[in-house]
């Protein structure tokens, strides 16, 4: 029986050819871009799953209680090892921290050859990271590695980088900047999986008495460090709440807190290595993470696409279904039950779905590469062809084949004997509305997606083109290493012998980093202590402002005379300004740690940070000689010619630094990187969302010519012209498209208004942006309906008669 219904299902496949292709091909691009979507959103839910013993590995964090409270995702170095000692409930602990924002890292081999990078991806680590996090040595003892000082363990690919195909163990890597030889005691194979750890070398604990003094070590006020734990077996997260607290106690007492102190000023959490990735955006993360709104966006847009197509699938079969009102005729006076009906009419649609499935994977396949250029995100191959994976494509074989062939064998199943054999093909009212249902709901999801996708390109629009309150124009951020700060004073003359070169300025931190958060203490007329307040801090010279064309609002800039009295300055933005009252800031004295200066200027509100935030209070601290970065301002299509004068104006005077620079416009471009994948993404299927919508609709516009064929050839007889024929082919399907934009639009708002609340900075959704997708998707149907609708106009009447 089974291949009875199997062969009579493929020779089904031939007898409407044009209306099969419609069907397996936009089910097939629906299919391809489904498993795109749930392969991208499996794979940012995989974040960190690869690690063994991933359900018992969490984040320390700390959480700052009151007035202007921050959550930090970094605690103070003593923490780790406290709680090993303090806590049994804890098997291990381990602490990463990052050296520096970057470090210059070289190799010299036996024959002179220098290899020289500048390096972002490293940490110093405690030796349980091996255990922990379950490193894979291929070089190197793993029990010893990260045991003594200057030791450092490099990934594969930095030890390619570095020694090529040496052996690399027992070499030594060259920290240019700290002046520390580093021995390679191993060398690991990267993480199989995704995970927020991301890192190129790992330097032992004990280096770091290199990089930090014992005060820094030992201070329980900063938050430096990041601090893993990993509970002992059949500890539950919730039974460690009331310990977290006893434990901030013992530890905030050498602080000289009291209990009732330590409890009103913080909170520690335990934060699942898990939930980081999609679920944490903490002051002072490792990295920027991601966002869980994206993936339920994701996971939305697979279940709109997957329904297109089935709805496509639905439509089409039960027109299609019309043509064999005959042949079910037949089948019935031959003694065919209805169940047998169903079972012929769900193997058509299995057959069609598992050749849609087919040529689906082949889309698939094809469309990997490109789609990890959009994403910007690779798939590993080996996440790819899993079990797991080959169950999702077995289920949604299973459910697309069956569901989208269910209504349709149903319908069929229940023609009469007698309206079979006369091939009555009136579809009935009832089959009518839910046809017209389900285009009502094809477009109302392509409206919600182009809607969506303009919305969206208008607000990255505004990410990247509000004015943030200073030029980020032509603008040089090059990092300054320690060899180029020991010849600042000749690089200095270099730049300014180029007229190429409008300003420069050195600066600890540039737009679109991240500023450091501190304590300010105002002081009164005498030296009386006022409550102090949170704001960024950032150290720069007195030409930052005319670098960045940042507005003085009240006030003088820095003198340049203090440099040579070792004394400091502030200026301050307006948020900050607002903390002491209109026109009152100036003048007064402010106190960060050792330093008290007095506030010399207040500079307008710009946006140093990203858009994501409302502006926050920043305090400019005077310090020409502390910043690790220089900000170049270059005549407009100056920027080639000055970047190869800078490179060579660096080798000249500093040669054992390296001449690294980025743009300003592009690392705060950077800083939307998430959205504009998302962007990306949203944009290409929200094309192909109504690629399919009008696929259904020109299949179905070609059954209703068909089935109309004579009503038009009597038309044509009597008169009527090539436009009649369309009104009349395209009147009511153009009626549920306008109906469908209607339906769209309210939920549209909603949506996507809920969307842009989560932005401090966003644009208004305007009513041309409705009338816009609802222009489009009418042109693009009408296009799809005239085309039908010509050809039927231009076919000979005479045929049509004779046809019928």
């Amino acid at each position: 029986m089974l291949k009875s219904y199997l062969k009579i299902a493929w020779r089904s496949l031939f007898r409407s050819p044009f209306q099969t292709f419609i069907k397996i091909f936009g089910l097939s691009i629906g299919i391809a871009s489904v498993m795109l979507i749930l392969f991208h959103v499996k794979d940012e839910l995989s974040f960190d799953q690869g690690f063994l013993k991933s359900d018992r590995i969490f984040r320390v964090t700390n959480e700052n209680l009151g007035e202007g409270a921050r959550h930090w995702a970094a605690t103070p170095p003593p923490m780790g090892p406290q709680m090993q000692q303090l806590l049994p409930e804890v098997e291990l602990t381990v602490r990463f921290h990052r050296p520096s924002a970057y470090q210059l890292l070289s190799h010299t081999s036996k024959s002179g050859n220098t290899r020289k990078f500048e390096e972002r991806g490293g940490f110093i680590v405690d030796s349980g990271a091996v255990e922990m996090f379950d490193l894979e040595f291929i070089q190197g003892d793993a029990n010893t590695a990260l045991s003594e000082i200057n030791s450092i363990i490099l990934t594969e690919d930095m030890a390619q980088k570095y020694f090529g195909n040496e052996n690399p163990l027992g070499k030594i890597i060259m920290d240019n900047i700290a002046r520390i030889p580093l021995k390679v005691s191993g060398v690991i194979a990267k993480f199989p999986f995704q995970t927020h750890l991301r890192f190129d070398y790992l330097l032992s604990m004990p280096t770091i008495n290199n990089y930090q003094d014992q005060g820094a070590l030992s201070s329980r006020g900063w938050s430096g460090f990041y601090t893993y734990v990993l509970l002992k077996e059949d500890i539950s997260l919730a039974s460690m709440t009331s310990k977290m607290e006893e434990f901030m106690i013992q530890f905030y007492e050498p602080h000289g807190e009291t209990p009732s102190e330590t409890l009103a000023a913080r909170k520690l959490r335990l934060q699942p290595i898990t939930d980081i990735h999609l679920h944490s955006k903490l002051e002072k993360e490792m990295y920027p993470n991601s966002d869980i709104t994206y993936v339920y966006i994701f996971g939305l847009v697979a279940l709109f696409i997957l329904l297109l197509a089935a709805v496509n699938f639905i439509n089409i079969s039960t027109t299609q279904s019309f043509g064999r009102v005959k042949e079910i005729g037949v089948r019935k006076v031959v003694g065919a039950k209805r169940k047998q009906l169903i079972h012929q009419f769900l193997m058509d649609s299995l057959l069609v779905t598992f050749l849609s499935m087919i040529i689906a994977l082949v889309i698939f396949a094809s469309a990997i590469p490109h789609y990890d250029d959009l994403t910007s995100k690779p798939f590993y191959q080996e996440n790819i062809f899993t079990l797991s994976n080959f169950g999702i494509l077995l289920l949604m074989f299973i459910s697309v084949g069956v569901l989208a062939g269910l209504y349709p064998a149903l319908f069929v199943s229940r023609y009469s004997l007698v309206s079979s054999l006369k091939s009555k093909k009136n579809s009935g009212p009832r089959i009518q509305i839910v046809r017209n249902s389900l285009i009502v709901f094809q477009f109302v999801i392509s409206v919600f997606m182009i809607v969506g996708t303009i919305i969206i390109y208008n607000q990255m629009n505004l990410f990247h083109h509000k004015n943030l309150g200073f030029d980020k124009e032509q603008v040089l951020a090059v990092t300054m290493h320690r060899d180029m700060w020991e010849n600042y004073g000749a690089l200095k003359a270099k730049m300014s012998e180029n007229p190429a070169i409008e300003s420069f300025s050195t600066t600890t931190n540039i737009p679109g980093d991240r500023f450091g958060s501190y304590f300010f203490t105002p002081l009164g007329n005498a030296q009386q202590v006022t409550e102090g307040f949170d704001a960024r801090l950032m150290l720069s010279d007195d030409k930052f402002l005319s670098t960045l064309d940042i507005p003085i609002k009240e006030g003088r800039n820095f003198f340049r005379e203090e440099a040579n009295t070792g004394n400091t300055e502030f200026i301050i933005n307006e948020a900050a300004g607002k903390l002491f009252g209109p026109g009152k800031a100036v003048g007064k004295r402010l106190t960060i740690g050792r330093d008290t200066a007095n506030i010399v200027g207040v500079v307008k509100d710009f946006n140093f940070a990203s858009l994501h935030s409302p502006i926050e209070p920043l305090v400019i601290q005077y310090n020409p000689y502390a910043g690790g970065h220089l900000l170049v301002k270059v005549q407009e299509n100056q920027l080639a010619e000055t970047i190869a004068y800078m490179e060579k104006s660096v080798e000249s005077i500093a040669p054992s630094s390296t001449f690294s620079y980025s743009f300003v416009d592009d690392r705060l471009d950077g800083l939307y990187d998430t959205e504009n994948r998302m962007s990306k993404v949203f944009n290409v299927f929200a094309l192909l969302s109504l690629l399919i919508a009008c696929l259904g609709l020109y299949g179905l516009s070609a059954y209703a010519a068909r089935i109309r064929i004579k009503e038009i050839g009597i038309r044509k007889v009597l008169g009527s012209g090539k436009m009649d024929i369309i009104k009349i082919l395209s009147r009511d399907f153009l009626k549920l498209v306008s109906t469908a934009i209607l339906i769209a639009a309210p939920f549209t708002y909603f949506t996507m208004k809920r969307w842009l609340q989560d932005f401090a900075y966003h644009i208004e959704i305007q009513w041309w942006m409705f009338g816009l997708a609802g222009a489009l998707v009418l042109f693009i149907a009408i296009a799809t309906l005239s085309y039908q609708g010509i050809k039927s106009a231009n076919a000979n009447p005479i045929e049509s008669l004779r046809t019928e």
